[in-house]
């Protein structure tokens, strides 16, 4: 029995010795009574500082109060499992799992508790970075998915637009058919009164009123000829375009305008633009309308920023003023064919639309922002022309008129 005895205790002690983990007894006031090497090793101190020493050095004041509520269940003959969180003698915290087991007297008493102590900090940290990981690939993915939602919905904004502008398109083209011919009959008949009305003795009175039918005709025939520009397909044929060299050809026609309606006009042109695809005609009356719109929107004065960025494989036009601006229920019908804010005889509305259809045309957008009373920003994106050599702008950096 004693030679048992002797080689049950001698592998107790080389189990316990070259165990991985941490193997600790306590008393039943969670006193350490045996730890070992493993045990010593995971938290920094010697087996002699640990043997003797009270569960609560080891832990926060709201872990060991759950120990003693485990200490209460392992007296009822119950075993426990799970995390908690140790201090070294360093300060550092572990995070361990520990199974715990009831130890039991010959007489069946409770006299302490058998821990196997097992250090997964490292495990943790890594779950830690995964679920990090995983909230930054969520994030991203929803944020991808936003994105192509916005990419989707400004297609099918663009599709609509242009289903809007064709149907249009057709029917301007027949209204302006059908008015032209008669119009330019009626103006050619009035102008021909208009230059005998002193042969044949008119009043002042008719002739007064011959020369506002003539205005009046002469107003149609822009409207009809605003109709022509609006419905035909583009004749020109696209070719690599500067667009500084079409933003200064309408610059020069401003020139005068500015300076006499007291806007004063600043102008950045990006120099060394690559060339986009497009004609250059065309591009200039996109040009010039979006400085109308901005020029009518200050009649009291302001300032009309000007310029040509590239951004992402775009070339960039942005043409800003501090005018009256567009009402928000307004902003989402500014490309609508005849919609406009003007007065009656101001506009036809159909400026921006044309503008909108030969942007669209060559691959591009234009976008709009504004507050109302604060200005209107209009950009226009075309793709830089691929494989195309850069070409250089004209030196046109900044000037101003007042």
């Amino acid at each position: 029995m004693e030679e048992a005895l002797r080689r049950s205790e001698e592998r107790y002690r080389a189990v316990t010795e070259t165990a991985f983990a941490g193997i600790g007894i306590t008393d039943p006031d969670e006193n350490m009574v045996f730890v070992n090497p493993a045990f010593v090793q995971m938290l920094g101190y010697t087996q002699e500082e640990l043997e003797g020493m009270n569960l609560s050095r080891l832990t926060s004041p709201e872990e060991f109060a759950r120990y003693q509520k485990f200490t209460q269940q392992r007296k009822e003959g119950v075993e426990n499992h799970y995390e908690t969180r140790l201090y070294r003698k360093d300060g550092v915290a572990l995070n361990v799992l520990v199974s715990a087991s009831p130890l039991t007297a010959s007489d069946g008493s409770f006299e302490g508790t058998l821990a196997v102590v097992i250090d997964i900090t490292e495990r943790k940290q890594v779950e830690e970075a995964l679920e990090k990981a995983k909230e930054a690939y969520t994030e991203k993915l929803v944020e991808m998915v936003r994105e192509r939602t916005r990419e989707l919905e400004q297609t099918q904004a663009q599709l609509i637009q242009s289903e809007k502008l064709a149907a249009m398109g057709k029917l301007a083209a027949g209204v302006a058919h059908e008015v032209n011919n008669p119009s330019g009959t009626l103006l050619m008949k009035l102008n021909f009164l208009l230059s005998i009305a002193d042969r044949e003795t008119l009043s002042p009175r008719a002739i007064s009123t011959l020369k506002v039918a003539v205005e009046q005709v002469e107003r149609i025939a822009k409207i009809v000829q605003s109709l022509l520009s609006f419905s035909r397909q583009a004749e020109g044929r696209p070719v690599p375009t500067e667009m500084n060299r079409s933003v200064n050809a309408a610059l020069t026609l401003f020139e005068h305008t500015v300076s006499s309606q007291k806007i004063d006009l600043c102008v950045r042109l990006k120099e060394d633009l690559p060339c986009v695809v497009a004609d250059p005609t065309e591009l200039e009356q996109v040009v010039i309308n979006l400085f109308n719109n901005a020029v009518d929107a200050m009649s009291g004065g302001g300032r009309l920023s000007v310029a040509t960025s590239v951004e992402h494989g775009w070339v960039c036009l942005r043409v800003e003023d501090t005018g009256t601006g567009i009402p928000d229920g307004d902003l989402h019908r500014v490309f609508d064919p005849f919609f406009t804010t003007k007065q009656v005889g101001e506009g036809t509305g159909l400026g921006l639309s044309v503008s909108y259809g030969i942007i669209q045309k060559m691959g591009g957008r234009i976008e709009v922002q504004s507050n109302q009373g604060q200005g209107t920003i209009f950009t226009v994106m075309l793709p830089v022309q691929r494989g195309s050599d850069k070409l250089q702008a004209r030196n046109f950096a900044l000037f101003s008129f007042t």
